[in-house]
């Protein structure tokens, strides 16, 4: 098969047996997985030793795009599966490749076959895509300010605001203001009143964190969070707060806009709404409501006698907001129409859009217009859902090696000291939850950004902080910096360390 198909790509000739093999439903996923991984192994030799987009290339990745098709329609193999070596190597010419997509030119282009790049790539492109209308962005206002004379136009998405109980209205005023006069989309910077301090991206990370906290506190009644799932979703109700959710979907897609992920955690449902995909029902409930699924799930099983002693009819109550519930029907005539056997798969398929959809439909079509005012690019939609969780919200593979590697040292330390060799030593012995454990004390999350422990941004530090046996080490989570005292031995270093990363609330100890 090998030689077969190479001889099809060199001389450029569809494969079209070979096509309709593969689209086949009988073909075995074993013979599937071997055929991608010998057009993944053509397209990066390919590329590795031509340096160049061949017609043999195009050709297999033409050919593996139909089968990502068949894959992704049949559940054959992982999305990973298709991501390809060279083209997410950091040294691809991303930059090149998005231009040719994005000129209409016709030319061949990786980003039209975008399930080729991993998430860490297709990041990189969103945010060369965001940079672009930042730029674009920043000339406007410049030039505005040129023409207009006197009249000042600030080339930054500027954010004045106070700490503490101000700081989430002084933060939706200025966004509903920028959303009105469009500087949305040019670069952000944030300025705490009454404190110095210029923002290089650390002031950014702490308003983020800070924020997110203010957004979703239960006080303000406009997300719930299950104690059993720790998952956020709409607060159903017939209140009218629909600014309020819009200029929340603004701060998430301005967060992606500007790099920054967000510790909160929806439902993988959300994002698949917000990508305008398509629900599977009630499968989708089973992450947000796991109880309420498994008890349609009985439903389903059940004879109409025992539905009919339950006396089930397709209405349904939900809250109205201050504690008041109101009937609602899920299909016309809901109040009249008993559950069965006959329906009651249509029973729980419109019980499931209704929580999922419909009791949330004015909430979350305001915060989708606020995510879209940001994220409406077409770079977004190479993206599954789970890659945009990821991108939003960090991912959870916590990979310490990368994050030594790009680990900078500071006053008097270096990758040789003794304290630094301890530090990794005890580091790299700490079990799944002391890791994450770690990774919230230095950064404040536990996430991990698309692009990995060793692109953090700022990058990590550790600093040397004096000789103090007792001193507990500490950070500077917004600058993603540790203060590091130089311990007497690799016992104490241990330690003093866990001590500090099992009793750190909030932004760590500083």
């Amino acid at each position: 098969m090998k030689t077969v198909l190479h001889s099809m790509l060199i001389t450029n000739r569809r494969p079209t047996l070979l096509h309709r093999t593969c689209m086949s439903s009988s073909v075995p996923c074993c013979c599937v997985c071997r055929i991608v991984g010998l057009l993944q192994q053509y397209i990066t030799l390919t590329l590795y030793r031509q340096q160049a987009i061949t017609p043999g290339i195009e050709a297999a990745t033409q050919l593996l795009g139909l089968l990502e098709t068949t894959s992704s329609e049949q559940a054959l193999l992982e999305p990973a599966e298709f991501y390809n070596d060279a083209v997410n190597e950091p040294d691809f010419n991303i930059k090149e490749d998005y231009k040719r997509w994005s000129s209409g030119s016709g030319l061949f282009s990786f980003c039209g076959h975008s399930w080729i790049y991993d998430p860490a790539a297709k990041s990189r492109i969103l945010q060369l895509e965001n940079q672009m209308q930042q730029l674009a962005a920043f000339e406007s206002s410049m030039m505005q300010a040129l023409m207009g004379g006197a009249r000042e136009s600030c080339p930054f998405l500027l954010l004045r605001i106070r700490r503490g109980a101000y700081l989430l209205r002084d933060t939706l005023m200025q966004i509903n203001n920028a959303k009105n006069n469009g500087s949305l989309k040019k670069p952000l910077k944030v300025k705490f009143i009454g404190e110095e301090g210029v923002d290089e991206g650390g002031l950014q990370k702490e308003f983020f964190q800070l924020l997110v906290r203010e957004c979703f506190n239960p006080e303000f009644g406009m997300f719930v969070h299950s104690d059993e799932t720790h998952l956020h979703w709409f607060h159903a109700s017939s209140m009218d707060l629909d600014t309020e959710y819009e200029l929340i979907g603004i701060l998430i897609g301005l967060a992606i806009y500007n790099s920054h992920i967000l510790e909160f955690q929806f439902p993988l449902v959300l994002y698949k709404k917000l990508m305008g995909q398509p629900l599977s029902l009630p499968d989708d409930l089973a992450e947000l409501h796991p109880e309420i699924h498994a008890s349609l799930g009985k439903l389903a099983v059940m004879t109409d006698e025992e539905l009919a002693g339950m006396g089930l009819t397709f209405q349904v109550e939900t809250e109205a907001g201050f504690g008041e519930r109101v009937a609602v029907d899920l299909v016309p005539g809901g109040s009249s129409t008993p559950v069965t056997a006959g329906n009651v798969q249509q029973y729980i398929t419109a019980y499931a859009d209704h929580l999922l959809n419909g009791a949330v439909a004015r909430q979350f079509g305001a915060f989708q217009r606020g995510f879209l005012r940001l994220c409406s690019g077409k770079a977004l939609h190479f993206f599954r859902p789970a890659e945009l969780e990821q991108l939003v919200c960090g991912g959870r593979v916590v990979d310490l090696s990368a994050l030594q590697a790009a680990t900078h040292y500071d006053d008097g330390y270096n990758q040789h000291s003794a304290a630094i060799r301890w530090f990794w030593e005890v580091v790299h012995s700490l079990d799944d939850a002391q890791q994450k454990r770690l990774l919230f004390f230095i950064t404040g999350s536990d996430r991990v950004p698309i692009k990995g422990l060793g692109h953090l941004s700022p990058p990590f530090v550790i600093s040397r902080n004096g000789n103090d046996h007792t001193r507990l080490p500490t950070a500077h989570t917004c600058f993603n910096h540790l203060l590091l005292p130089a311990y007497k031995d690799k016992d104490t270093m241990r330690q003093r360390l866990l001590l500090a990363i099992e009793n750190a609330e909030g932004f760590g100890l500083l």
